[in-house]
């Protein structure tokens, strides 16, 4: 098995002053064991100065990255509650499918910039919350794996899903629902170690996510967040915050253990194609701090 990508969700992390930011990024690539960076979308890549600018600061070297649509799926959730790939609602869906389509055209326009189409996966996601229909996403998933994505593959990013009575973070499909999906679709799979923790409030059912979509040949990617149970500088308990691993933040539940569990499991799937770490850290934190808790988890990945 080819060994995966590791990437990182520097978004997550970033500096505040652009300055920084590019230093960042320089830091980051300067690390032999970065592969590549998960990029948000819209953030950056929305306005065309923008996306120059992010087109010229991002390492050269990294040719395999990952661009999530959580932020602006979310956003557009906020506005509109029944916006989605996966809603019932006509309009939803549509404008949802008009949104990917966005992402496709900005990465059409990144290649051209950078000189070739560096970003090998989409984390597309089973919106909108408490309302998702598989059967909606099924056709949604139709309509764009038709699309020329020049090289991209499309993953499935499973978020927490909707449960009855519990205050959702995202609320979107069971992974039960996504895995028969990317099966019926030929798409791929990503499991949040956070997301997973948030939904069940369990520090194992992350494991089983991972499990689950490793034993029906779909896992693509496993990202590390953390998530806990208390309030922190963070947020509030149970929020999809990104939470640092323990102890770099001593209330979160992701520890090497945790980490090492999942890994060996995503490792028994030969369509893994990436593993990756992304966490906010203390607003304080100088730039090779801010690596160092990025760091800490790779070697929890590789067993360190």
């Amino acid at each position: 098995m080819i060994q995966p990508t590791f990437v990182v969700g520097a978004y997550a992390s970033l500096p505040h002053r652009r300055d920084d930011q590019r230093k960042y990024y320089e830091l980051l690539g300067e690390q032999s064991w970065v592969d590549a960076i998960e990029i948000p979308y819209p953030g950056d890549l929305a306005d065309p100065t923008d996306r120059a600018w992010y087109a010229d600061a991002l390492p050269p070297v990294w040719c395999r990255n990952v661009i999530t649509a959580i932020p602006g799926t979310m956003q557009a959730v906020g506005r509109d509650p029944g916006f989605g790939l996966a809603s019932p609602d006509d309009d939803g869906r549509h404008a949802a499918i008009e949104f990917v389509r966005n992402v496709n055209d900005v990465i059409a326009d990144l290649a051209e910039r950078r000189g070739a189409n560096d970003v090998a996966f989409v984390e597309l996601h089973s919106a909108p919350t408490g309302r998702a229909d598989a059967d909606a996403m099924r056709r949604s998933l139709a309509e764009l794996t038709s699309w020329d994505w020049r090289g991209t593959r499309l993953v499935i990013e499973h978020c927490d899903r909707f449960v009855d009575g519990q205050k959702p973070e995202k609320g979107f499909l069971p992974i039960d629902a996504e895995i028969e999906l990317c099966r019926q679709a030929g798409v791929g799979l990503t499991v949040n170690w956070g997301r997973s923790c948030v939904e069940g409030r369990d520090a194992n059912l992350p494991l089983a996510h991972v499990t689950a979509a490793a034993q029906a040949g779909v896992l693509t990617g496993l990202m590390f967040s953390g998530a806990g149970p208390d309030v922190t500088q963070y947020g509030y308990a149970w929020i999809d915050g990104h939470l640092p691993m323990n102890p770099d933040e001593p209330t979160s539940l992701m520890d090497s253990d945790h980490i090492r569990a999942c890994v060996a499991a995503a490792m028994t799937c030969e369509s893994l194609e990436y593993i990756g770490a992304k966490v906010c850290v203390p607003g304080d934190s100088d730039l090779r701090e801010r690596v160092g808790y990025l760091e800490r988890i790779h070697h929890a990945v590789v067993g360190q």
